[in-house]
């Protein structure tokens, strides 16, 4: 793997690591405005937003690292930081399904 490769991976693992972060402290730290129903809906976009950023550098990485060998860990930075934040986005998707199934039928 050349170095320019390994640079990105790991860059693009760094960025994640802090969009992660970031958002779960963005969603913390962030005052609730709205009334009713809609109150601290402004949280959750901060988070999501941030978490988006997270997915979108740890495609990036995972792009960039798919010609790492098998037992590196450039490959495991690569790859690992796309299976949690896919799996993320993909149980979020899940439940919307669920939820919108369920208010059909129910």
């Amino acid at each position: 793997m050349r170095p320019a490769t390994m640079f990105i991976v790991w860059t693009c693992a760094i960025l994640w690591a802090a969009f992660v972060v970031q958002g779960v402290f963005a969603y913390m730290t962030l005052e609730g405005t709205g009334s009713g129903f809609t109150r601290g809906f402004n949280r959750l976009a901060a988070f999501f937003q941030w978490e988006a950023a997270a997915l979108a550098a740890a495609f990036v990485g995972f792009l960039a690292g798919r010609g790492a060998p098998h037992g590196n860990l450039a490959r495991f930075a690569a790859r690992w930081p796309l299976y949690l934040s896919g799996g993320f986005f993909l149980v979020l998707i899940l439940l919307y399904l669920v939820a919108v199934a369920s208010s059909r039928i129910g």
